[in-house]
């Protein structure tokens, strides 16, 4: 006598089964009911750590990228083609008021101030000092970058001859409030350029590269004493999603001279991107690693779920049911499971995630000594994490294919079952 698998429903009552097939595998979980909620809580608790730690990422780098690009570098610069490389004097863009007058008007560009720059001597009696001298304009400096609020005393270039040094510059010098400073250089012709400036203010920015060469004149000024007539080495922008800077840059590039270079933040400071992609990567490799420990615990559940039921599953076979149904109902209990650990973790990060948003997470207050370290890298005191949809849906999209393959490595055991055996399987 030949011996035939039962047909499956027909299409017409395909739906009906499938739903058949759905009640019966969540009543399955529910025969081990402490396994069942271990399992689902594992996968919530996956969720859970993935979904903080990608809304802490999302929430970082946005403050990061502001934070470092906010002191003075901002998020895109318009210069020379050779002044990154070389920042010699010569390498100007001319019609620079006129070339920030144009970059205004470029849609996601919320300012633009020019300047220009040339390193000098700075001398006060017989102490000399070499320095950046930067020309700004007062205004918009003041508006677009924060290097303007470190203000430790005085004002910040409120007449056409002030100047405005970090303070490890004027301690070197031995200079204050209403001393008179000279800056000797190169002007653009090849000529002695000399600069007589007032100290009129003096910051203190907590970045010693900054403190103790930068000095900041009016831009009229600088380009007197430098020969540089309407000339600028730079035009720096501020843009209105700084991550999008890539993005905007052919647009930005397009509006400029062709004689001039566009650069965003991820070429001002490669340092930044380089942190950045360095802690995405390790966020990556903590998931990956998060993920596979529980999706190990899911195998084993499974496994065990197949010893178990052999005799069961053998007897589903010996009446006809196929083993690829067995294996789609194995699946099923597994995308349940799931669906439970989904639940939890979901409604778990979104409980962490929003009260840490609000109040933010100091990690000076946590970890003694590590303002330092993050000022250092420019990281923002308060870490907030940002719900978004990577938050919410990656970790449980990752966490739903690691499950279905968890749960499909044991099942694939019942397509090599025998009736026989298996009924015999706990005689």
């Amino acid at each position: 006598m030949t011996e035939t698998a039962l047909p499956l429903p027909a299409t017409g009552s395909g739906t009906r089964a499938g739903a058949v097939f759905v009640v019966v595998a969540w009543r399955n979980l529910w025969r081990h009911r402490l396994r069942t909620w271990l399992a689902a809580g594992g996968v919530g608790f996956a969720i859970l750590l993935v979904g903080v730690m990608v809304a802490f990422q999302d929430g970082i780098y946005g403050p990061w990228i502001e934070n470092a690009t906010s002191l003075s570098v901002g998020h895109m610069q318009v210069q020379h083609p050779g002044y990154f490389d070389d920042p010699k004097i010569s390498h100007a863009l001319a019609g620079g008021s006129s070339l920030v007058r144009e970059i205004e008007e470029i849609p996601g560009v919320v300012g633009a101030t020019g300047r220009a720059e040339a390193f000098a001597l700075v001398s006060v009696g017989e102490r000399s000092y070499g320095g950046l001298v930067m020309g700004v304009d007062a205004e918009r400096e003041a508006a677009m970058f924060t290097l303007a609020s470190y203000l430790r005393e005085g004002e910040y270039l409120p007449r056409g001859d002030s100047a405005y040094l970090g303070s490890s510059l004027a301690t070197n010098l031995g200079v204050e409030l209403g001393d008179e400073i000279v800056a000797l250089g190169s002007g653009k012709e090849g000529g002695v350029a000399a600069l007589v400036l007032n100290v009129d203010g003096i910051f203190e920015s907590g970045r010693a590269d900054l403190d103790r060469t930068i000095l900041q004149a009016p831009v009229e000024a600088v380009q007197s004493a430098f020969e540089l007539g309407d000339s600028l080495h730079s035009v720096v922008l501020k843009i209105d999603d700084p991550e999008r800077a890539e993005v905007l840059k052919p647009t930005v590039e397009a509006r400029v001279p062709a004689d001039a270079r566009v650069l965003d933040w991820n070429e001002l400071l490669p340092e930044l991107k380089q942190g950045i992609r360095l802690d995405a990567i390790s966020g990556q490799m903590m998931a990956a690693l998060l993920i596979a420990v529980v999706a190990m615990s899911v195998v084993n559940s499974f496994i065990m779920t197949v010893f178990e039921r052999t005799r069961e599953f053998g007897m589903l076979i010996a009446i006809g049911m196929r083993p690829n149904a067995i294996v789609g109902m194995l699946t099923i209990e597994a995308a349940c499971v799931w669906v439970l650990g989904a639940a939890i973790g979901i409604a778990a990060c979104v409980a962490v995630v929003l009260p840490l948003n609000i109040v933010g997470v100091n990690m000076g207050q946590i970890v003694e000594g590590v303002d330092d370290f993050y000022a250092q890298l420019m990281v923002p005191d308060a870490l907030r994490p940002q719900l978004s949809a990577g938050a919410l849906l990656l970790a449980p999209g990752i966490m739903l294919a690691g499950t279905l393959l968890a749960a499909l490595v044991p099942a694939l055991r019942v397509r090599r079952m025998h009736p026989v055996e298996a009924l015999r399987e706990e005689e």
